[in-house]
């Protein structure tokens, strides 16, 4: 089962609607403040859970008339991040593949944990990304073909999650490593770029961070 997840960070509404009529998911869960873009776009998860502490009264209630959506809410303080139970309802549901959408912007310490929950899923066996207009982020613990016609963006970055990952080789790349030991403070494989039609990764051991980024042009009208 292909599952959206759709939180709080900053969300691009254009990209984020073209990216869900694409996807077409068999599944979306709205995380507390995600709800705003889902009430604004008109979108009804299937489920909505969260600490409802950064929604407005009016879209909570909204989504709580609604009786064929489940609505599950947490306390403030609890041990996981909004984000984490609903990478964990997901995969409780069966999920095969996670996506989430308003996983970026505003805290880094709000983005960091959604990264450690994507290391979860990835315990689980389940693969799951964060994206947003800019940015593609998954984790790899095994080796992986990327194809430059199907690459998001045009950069390629690469960190070790845990303390190191061993044996990184990247062939079909244009700044190439051979048997690379990469450790978490080692930035020799960011921006890196696909000059082949197909790139290869491969490594021994470890949990790879991977991004694949472009620039995005801001507007440059003066106002008057």
């Amino acid at each position: 089962m292909n599952t959206v997840l759709i939180s709080g960070g900053s969300i691009n509404d254009d990209f984020a609607l073209d990216f869900l009529r694409k996807r077409s998911p068999d599944c979306i869960i709205g995380i507390d403040r995600g709800l705003h873009f889902c009430y604004r776009n008109g979108i009804k998860p299937d489920y909505v859970l969260g600490d409802f502490d950064s929604i407005d009264e009016d879209v909570m209630q909204y989504y709580k008339n609604q009786k064929d959506i489940s609505v599950c809410r947490f306390p403030p303080e609890k041990d996981a991040t909004d984000t984490q139970i609903g990478v964990e309802k997901a995969i409780a549901l069966k999920s095969t593949s996670i996506c989430l959408l308003g996983g970026t912007g505003g805290r880094l310490d709000h983005f960091w944990a959604n990264v450690q929950a994507l290391a979860f899923a990835l315990r689980q066996g389940v693969c799951a990304c964060m994206i947003d207009r800019q940015n593609f982020i998954t984790l790899l613990k095994e080796d992986t073909i990327l194809k430059r016609e199907e690459q998001f963006g045009t950069y390629v970055s690469f960190f070790s999650l845990g303390d190191h990952v061993e044996g990184l080789t990247l062939t079909g790349f244009k700044y190439p490593l051979n048997n690379y030991f990469l450790t978490n403070s080692d930035s020799i494989a960011v921006s890196n770029e696909i000059v082949e039609h197909v790139a290869n990764i491969k490594f021994r051991q470890g949990i790879l961070i991977m991004m694949m980024s472009k620039d995005v042009r801001l507007s440059t009208k003066r106002k008057i």
